[in-house]
């Protein structure tokens, strides 16, 4: 069986490759319905990375946030016809009570922070393809009531089920998501809908915080709302404003709080490290996600008032019909300031 794929060659320049399919005898064959475009995609796209870094990973597929259906199953777990998410954290080889690093099996920690992981459209082909040849244990089945083109958030919410797990959280503790992006709405939703936790969240654009489902909402501007005691603190900045959240999370957090990292940062952030010493301040750095995260991400989407929430980062269905629909959604991704996505509908 052959499939389609668009690989990135060079910054800006994706081209068409046809490859044969080899499945093996836990695979099940996948044909992508939805996809997204993920900020580290548009990186790529860009080249916005050490080029001696891209070099070795050109030519690669992109895209690590997909949703599909079964065409064929070699696993004996599917049918052919549902509807299911792909988990772009992929351990094999590493027998999760011989792993090395002892992290598989940490609750807190977990596949996504073993050494041997392979994650789609890093250091191994991600989901820009017509079908794929698949790991049945990281396939996660989606009920026909979802949307696949919500469904498809599943990747992000996972994220943001990471991040929670990372530390514990009391209910006598002040919580803040610090950034009005796409991963700190998703986060604030898990926390509201999901939690039931009271949070405070802060950012820099007012028409983006008010849909957000949080107890208040600070402006960056309002420094002098700054000193408002926290506990625990979500950093959703990431980028090239990620040093100055940071810092600033540092100096408005409370004595032995605690810091969640999870924005990628442009480039290394210079942070205050005396005063860290000083407060006692636990830092945490949260990146990507495993198939527990999935299975509870796609649960969350049963929970009819968070579905409504993640629905509202819907902002349109693109075609993607050939590779010149392909370049323009990444073009259209890049100029994108609002606060949802563009939703790629494979047809290639």
């Amino acid at each position: 069986m052959l499939t389609k794929s668009y690989k990135i060659v060079q910054p800006k320049r994706f081209e068409i490759y046809i490859d044969n399919i080899e499945p093996k005898e836990d695979d099940a064959i996948i044909k992508i319905e939805y996809a997204a475009i993920c900020k580290a995609d548009i990186r790529y796209y860009l080249g916005k990375r050490d080029m001696r870094v891209l070099d070795k990973k050109y030519p690669m597929s992109l895209l690590h946030e997909a949703v599909g259906i079964v065409i064929k199953d070699y696993s004996g777990k599917f049918t052919v016809g549902e509807k299911v998410a792909l988990v772009p954290n992929i351990v094999s080889n590493c027998m999760e009570d011989k792993c090395t690093n002892k992290v598989c099996l940490d609750n807190k920690l977990g596949q996504n922070y073993c050494p041997r992981a392979l994650f789609a459209s890093s250091n191994y082909n991600g989901f820009s393809r017509s079908i794929i040849a698949y790991p049945s244990s990281n396939i996660v089945r989606i009920n026909n009531n979802i949307d696949l083109c919500i469904a498809v958030f599943a990747e992000l919410i996972s994220v943001a089920n990471a991040a929670i797990r990372r530390i514990d959280i009391d209910k006598n503790d002040r919580v803040a998501v610090w950034g009005d992006g796409i991963l700190g709405y998703i986060l604030c939703s898990v926390l509201h809908n999901i939690y039931d936790v009271n949070f405070t969240v802060i950012g820099k654009h007012e028409e983006k915080l008010k849909e957000f489902t949080a107890d208040k909402y600070i402006l960056l501007d309002d420094e002098y709302k700054l000193t408002s005691n926290v506990d625990i603190v979500f950093e959703c900045v990431g980028g090239s404003n990620s040093e100055n959240a940071i810092n600033q999370i540092i100096d408005t957090i409370n004595p032995g709080g605690k810091i969640v990292l999870a924005g990628v940062p442009d480039k290394n952030p210079n942070i205050d490290v005396r005063k860290v010493l000083e407060k006692g301040i636990s830092i945490y750095g949260v990146t990507r996600s495993n198939v527990n995260d999935f299975y509870n991400a796609i649960s969350q989407l049963e929970n009819d008032n968070f579905y409504k929430c993640i629905s509202k980062l819907f902002l349109d269905e693109l075609i993607i019909n050939d590779i010149t629909d392909y370049y323009k959604a990444f073009e259209m991704e890049i100029l994108n300031r609002k606060l949802g996505k563009n939703i790629l509908k494979f047809r290639f």
